[in-house]
């Protein structure tokens, strides 16, 4: 709208320039008939036709606004100028009237306001006047006219008002192609800034609101409106407007729910991203659709589908009125809606990824929980009931013991199931309490009485996050539960070392080792989450796991 604005004041200023450039020419075609009363004298009638010139020239000279404005809405004044210019050449001697440069300002004023056929027609009416006044004036001089000079002027008539009537059309054809340009350049502007501020919105709504932004505040329209599909229950609703000078409409918050069945039944503006074409409804005729105009205000609407790889992601409706019948401004929107559908498709599938990869990571560590915590308990459950069942009847009083140690692994398996599955870590976890929960579990819960720990701790335990914490001792447990298990080692070294907020710590026993290629493709194929999952919980922080082993000297 204010390009608009501009281009047609700088049109005004442009026509203004132009029409004092013609009434300077007027002032200037009056040298010939000066020059004529200095060589031949004068006459009253010569003195008649020059007054007759000079006031006109001085009514132009004084209302130029004025008069250039009458001429482009009442172009049939332009015959009071022609009729003067047929007197002047009457009371001047006819044919060669020292007029004649005089008498081409009216087609050249023709050629200027109304181009090729304008200037044709002046000139077509100008001879029509000429010829009589030349004849009339030779009767009256008692002598015949010089035809060959008379069919000269004449076709110098059309030579010249067709000439500067063609300049004229072109130069009016060069403007509205560079406005045409000019408008079609800063769409380009809008699309592209567009694009680029797409994407870094951060939610769908966001989105929404930018390509609202973009139709109304940059592109002029007065009017838009964004609905969003729902395909799950094949809907249009979320519906946000806006109106050009920034202010969201709405007639009230259900004008956001409202809900278009993607059926026949939605009317034109499902019709519209059922068969991916652009529409128009014309004051909103239809009963179902008369909600655009009684909740936003648009009469005149323009539905642009929003589309990504032939699925609808939703609506951009456009309050288009006075630019039905602009192809460039209907591909501007065209291009906005596209750019729309890509951003708003891509930010929702990135809410669906990340929605998919949330489940999908807390399914693996509720997996990874119940190995290294429920499994390993249990394990040592059932190894110390199987124990106690073997010393019955014959020693009681020892499996009293075994029976209580039991128990309070159960309970503190219990406590640790309650903690995975309500994602609870205590963050004021300290190195003295890691290494002492470990030194716990192993006696516990593996059972691995006769194996000596040692652990180093180095640099700041607390600078690491409560997760990084929980992953350690997550992985240490799985260590200490494999070396148990599996290694027959008879101490282990546990090193921790913290620098700036980063983590090493390496696992290393003196037991009999194994192939670690072979225990990893056991542990896939079983489905177990054995070294796999200490892999796993490295990888969570951002880290990396070296399982380096071999059989008969031990692992780390």
């Amino acid at each position: 709208m204010k390009t608009a604005m501009v281009q047609g004041q700088s049109r005004l200023t442009n026509s203004h320039r132009v029409f004092m450039l013609l009434t300077l020419y007027r002032w200037l075609s009056l040298i010939p008939p000066l020059v004529t009363f200095f060589i031949s004298g004068f006459s009253r009638a010569t003195i008649l036709a020059f007054l007759l010139a000079v006031s006109a020239n001085i009514l132009v000279s004084l209302f130029p606004r004025r008069i250039n404005r009458q001429l482009r809405t009442r172009p049939y004044l332009l015959l009071l100028d022609l009729a003067l210019v047929a007197g002047l050449v009457f009371l001047t001697d006819g044919w060669h009237s020292p007029y004649y440069l005089y008498a081409l300002s009216p087609l050249l004023v023709a050629a200027f306001y109304f181009q090729l056929r304008g200037a044709l027609l002046a000139a077509l009416t100008l001879s029509l006047l000429y010829l009589p006044a030349v004849v009339a004036s030779a009767w009256l001089a008692d002598s015949g006219p010089e035809w060959l000079a008379v069919v000269t002027a004449v076709v110098g008539f059309f030579l010249i008002g067709g000439a500067f009537g063609y300049a004229s059309s072109m130069v009016r054809r060069l403007r509205q192609a560079r406005d045409e340009l000019t408008v079609a350049h800063r769409d380009l502007e809008v699309i592209h800034d567009l694009t680029v501020s797409l994407q870094s919105a951060a939610d769908v709504e966001e989105v929404q609101e930018r390509a609202l932004e973009a139709v109304t505040l940059n592109l002029g329209f007065e009017r838009a409106v964004v609905g969003l599909v729902d395909q799950d229950r094949e809907i249009i609703t979320g519906w946000v407007g806006r109106a050009r000078h920034g202010q969201m409409i709405s007639d009230n918050s259900q004008s956001y729910l409202k809900q278009i069945p993607l059926s026949r039944e939605g009317g034109p503006v499902a019709g519209a991203l059922r068969f991916h074409e652009t529409r128009q409804i014309m004051n909103c005729p239809d009963s179902s659709d008369k909600w655009i105009s009684r909740s936003f205000g648009i009469t005149h609407c323009l539905i642009f589908p929003m589309v990504l790889r032939e699925h609808p992601v939703g609506v951009l409706l456009v309050d288009a009125a006075g630019y039905e019948d602009d192809a460039s401004r209907m591909q501007s929107l065209n291009s906005i809606a596209s750019q729309a559908a890509v951003a708003i498709g891509t930010t929702m599938m990135c809410i669906d990824r990340a929605q998919r990869l949330a489940v999908q990571e807390e399914r693996l560590r509720i997996a990874q929980d119940i190995h290294d915590v429920v499994s390993q308990s249990l394990f040592g459950i059932v190894y110390t009931l199987d124990g106690s069942l073997k010393l019955l009847p014959e020693q009681p009083e020892e499996v009293i013991p075994e029976l209580e140690r039991a128990l309070r692994v159960a309970e503190e398996t219990h406590n640790e199931v309650r903690q995975s599955i309500l994602n609870i870590w205590p963050s004021q976890m300290t190195a003295a309490r890691f290494t002492d929960g470990l030194r716990k579990y192993t006696t516990d819960v593996c059972q691995a009485v006769d194996l000596q720990l040692n652990f180093y701790v180095n640099g700041d335990f607390e600078r690491l996050s409560p997760q990084a914490r929980r992953c350690l001792y997550r992985i240490a447990q799985e260590s200490l539960a494999n070396v148990a298990h599996h290694a027959h080692a008879t101490q282990v070294a546990i090193s921790l070392d913290v620098q700036d907020d980063l983590a090493h710590m390496t696992i290393e026993d003196d037991g009999r080792g194994f192939d670690p290629d072979e225990a990893l493709v056991r542990d896939y194929n079983r489905e177990h989450f054995g070294l796999r999952g200490i892999q796993e919980r490295a990888k969570i922080l951002g880290g990396t796991c070296k399982i380096s082993s071999q059989n008969g000297s031990g692992s780390s």
